[in-house]
């Protein structure tokens, strides 16, 4: 890779945390969740309730012990639901509290707004915008099968 590529992409990357901190910064009623517990939420907010071992397919290379500590965390702080399975007494069933999907929503929301900025700074045209949706789904694909994870995104 060209080091002025590099460099440009460090120095892209930067500003968008720097974007993302100034988010945060201005949040009201605060909370602090690590990247896996934003995973887990935002998995159960476009799945809907699921078991956790569906959930620990999603992050293939975390142990189920990893898994299985982050659901008990927010479980404990009210962000997900735990219940058994009436089909299946052994399955556990973890689903988003109104607490949980309201900070997802939130997060969700910050992230769009990040999008829109960095769109808006590169300012494509539409065969531009087409080059970087191919681009980026081969990035996807890319990551999906060094991750392990079994949903490959198609165009």
């Amino acid at each position: 890779m060209r080091p002025d590529l590099v460099k440009a992409l460090h120095n892209l990357t930067f500003r968008m945390r720097l974007l993302k901190a100034n988010q945060e910064e201005q949040q009201v009623g605060k909370v602090c969740l690590t990247e896996r517990e934003m995973l887990i939420l935002e998995l159960l907010a476009e799945g809907g309730p699921t078991s956790v071992s569906k959930l620990s397919l999603a992050d293939p290379a975390a142990s189920d012990s990893t898994i299985s500590s982050t659901i008990t965390r927010l479980w404990r702080n009210k962000f997900v639901t735990k219940k058994i399975s009436p089909e299946n007494q052994r399955t556990t069933i973890i689903g988003l509290t109104d607490t949980g999907r309201k900070i997802i929503e939130h997060f969700i929301k910050q992230r769009e707004d990040r999008l829109r900025a960095f769109c808006e700074a590169i300012n494509t045209t539409e065969d531009e915008e087409e080059v970087m949706v191919n681009v980026f789904t081969r990035a996807i694909n890319f990551f999906d099968e060094r991750l392990g994870i079994r949903t490959v995104t198609s165009k």
